[in-house]
């Protein structure tokens, strides 16, 4: 049972620039925070606010999640390589060369989530290809990988290890759903896993505190205290919004990333957007992306964000508005990063991941309710592949080649970013500074794009934060500042866009004592 009542808790913002990452940890000294900027992985200086930069990216290649030794004076992070998948380096914090202590094609992603006591192990998350998600133990030497546990198809979205190096807690899907969550411990010495918190909701985040006697975990946006030997909880702040904790310092201070502002998409008439202007969405505001008209016009079909964070990735609801309001579409997909419609406007394409680590792209029939893979494998890209359907058929692309959907090769580009369709039904597919259109075999160049629209009878693109239409050459502003996701009606007469402002802090605040 959780105390009702809250302690002193006052938070601090600390970093609060546009460079700001939530990829990273304090220093358990509480001296500096990893964090990822320009793909590269630097450390913050609490006290003087500079950043030193550790890592040196090249072409495609880039930092993700760190974590700081218990001595604080290295750093492990994952690091995506030029061969294309996630390795484990370490770093000295003070600067010097980085050392990978492991790597292997078959795991494809990895995040280091905290380190054994004497420094001599990470505590480790490894993703594998053939959809097996291991909590594991990495040697800093490069030794031999040690298993702590498989789990098909789920992972946690964070685990932290007892400061005795003795149990590992994390989180994970509660029993019998896969919506909610809940908190587990595991003894690393091959004991029976146990659940540590059991009533209904979201409970995620679990981190010790650096004396091992309590643990903090986010319930449903309270941050919840308890007592490792009891049990017993409390509630230490309420509703801390869409916040991440990243980390507890041996002086007991907490620090977590707080993701803050709003998205939404606005609909307005193309010849006069500042005045015409309005939020899509009623029932569901400030949390809305990626719109897309249907074939006739008459629908909207969007991503919605619910629920909570996932550094960065949230759990995102698809919403249909039609003249009758807006509807949730009963989609249940681990990730959904676009949506798209079936020509014929009776189902939705979906790109993404489902439940059982497959990725790339997923038909959802709107009169069944039923979600099927179209283009998904094993493995596959985790936001998915870019796709568009036309009376030919469903095309998709993995970023290099544009296929159709029973794998014929249509189109091999550079790097391809985006792909539509024109009024006619030809496929357009945007590599680099080059349009093609691959159906009717012409070549459209248009400099500068930075993103497609289905614009009916012509193209339209995105330039600078601003609709243009390249016929013309005219440009309309957009309300706010305009986030990836747009589209037009098939009448060329509405746009659809994703605006606000979104940004990424981190706060610190002084945990409370403990009950005596």
């Amino acid at each position: 049972m959780v105390a009702q009542f809250l302690i002193a808790f006052a938070a601090t913002p600390v970093f609060t620039d546009a460079g700001v990452t939530l990829l990273g940890t304090p220093s358990p000294d509480g001296a500096y925070v990893s964090n990822v900027e320009n793909a590269d992985l630097t450390l913050r200086n609490l006290a003087t606010g500079r950043t030193l930069k550790l890592t040196s990216a090249g072409p495609k290649e880039f930092a993700y999640f760190s974590s700081i030794s218990r001595d604080s004076r290295l750093v492990a992070y994952a690091w995506f390589n030029a061969e294309g998948f996630y390795e484990l380096r370490v770093v000295p914090a003070g600067g010097g060369e980085p050392r990978t202590v492991f790597k292997n094609p078959e795991a494809g992603f990895v995040q280091p989530c905290a380190w054994t006591p004497d420094n001599k192990q990470i505590l480790t998350l490894l993703f594998r290809k053939d959809n097996v998600s291991q909590i594991a133990l990495l040697p800093v030497d490069g030794g031999a990988v040690k298993t702590v546990r498989s789990l098909n198809w789920v992972y946690p979205k964070r685990m932290d290890l007892s400061p005795d190096g003795g149990t590992i807690v994390y989180d994970s899907f509660a029993p019998g759903s896969t919506s909610q969550r809940t908190i587990y411990s595991l003894p690393l010495d091959g004991g029976a896993e146990k659940r540590l918190v059991s009533k209904p909701g979201n409970h995620l985040f679990p981190l010790y505190s650096l004396d091992g006697k309590r643990l903090y975990y986010l319930s449903d946006n309270d941050l919840v205290e308890m007592t490792v030997e009891t049990g017993a909880e409390r509630i230490v702040e309420r509703n801390m919004g869409r916040a991440l904790p990243l980390g507890i310092t041996a002086a007991g201070k907490l620090f977590y990333g707080v993701r803050s502002g709003s998205s939404d998409v606005f609909l307005a008439a193309v010849d006069d957007i500042a005045k015409t202007a309005r939020r899509a969405s009623a029932q569901f505001p400030n949390r809305n992306l990626a719109p897309a008209f249907s074939p006739d016009g008459k629908r909207l079909a969007y991503l919605s964000r619910r629920g909570s964070e996932n550094f960065g990735q949230e759990s995102r609801a698809v919403v249909v508005r039609s003249e009758n309001g807006e509807t949730d579409i009963p989609v249940r997909m681990a990730h959904i990063e676009r949506v798209r419609w079936r020509h014929d406007g009776k189902a939705l394409l979906l790109s993404g991941s489902d439940g059982r680590g497959r990725g790339g792209l997923f038909e959802h029939d709107l009169e069944t309710n039923r979600t099927v893979p179209l283009a998904a494998e094993p493995g596959g890209p985790f936001r998915g592949y870019l796709a568009v359907s036309t009376k030919d058929g469903v095309f998709y692309s993995d970023g290099k080649t544009l296929r159709k959907q029973d794998g014929a090769v249509v189109y091999e580009g550079r790097e391809i970013l985006q792909v539509a369709a024109t009024a006619e039904g030809a496929v357009a597919v945007y590599d680099k500074n080059t349009v093609a259109l691959p159906a009717v075999g012409r070549f459209i160049v248009m400099e500068g794009l930075t993103e497609l629209i289905d614009g009916g009878t012509r193209l339209h693109a995105m330039v600078r934060g601003k609709l243009v239409r390249p016929v013309s050459g005219e440009e309309f502003a957009l309300p706010g500042n305009i986030q990836p996701g747009t589209a037009l009606s098939p009448d060329g007469k509405t746009i659809a866009v994703t605006a606000g402002r979104e940004k990424q802090e981190i706060w610190t605040a002084d945990l409370p004592k403990p009950v005596e």
